[in-house]
């Protein structure tokens, strides 16, 4: 899980002193596979749909559950090996799903 803290015209004036409208939070959680074959692969990617979705999830910055709006980010795979008789090995894959 990565959280974002979001502002407005951030930086440093003429005269070093800082500025920062702080907005709010926004949340980005990482799901990360081991190496997976081509039907385990294919059984991830078809359990994360491609509209927005609630997600809960334990913050541990507070301790608490959290439930978000979000969206899933762009995918990424590569092909480890292509074993005869027994399939295709794809490096671990990591998927964000990243708040509205």
């Amino acid at each position: 899980m990565e959280e974002y803290d979001l502002s407005l015209e951030a930086g440093r004036n003429a005269k070093g002193t800082m500025k920062l409208n702080y907005i709010g939070t926004k949340y980005k959680i990482v799901l990360k596979t081991t190496p997976l074959f081509q039907e385990q692969l294919t059984e991830f990617y078809s359990k994360i749909p491609r509209r927005a979705i609630s997600v809960t999830f334990f913050n541990p910055y507070t301790g608490e559950n959290k439930t978000i709006n979000a969206y899933r980010g762009d995918r990424k795979v590569t092909m480890l090996f292509d074993f005869d008789g027994v399939g295709k090995l794809y490096d671990q894959v990591e998927q964000s799903l990243i708040e509205l």
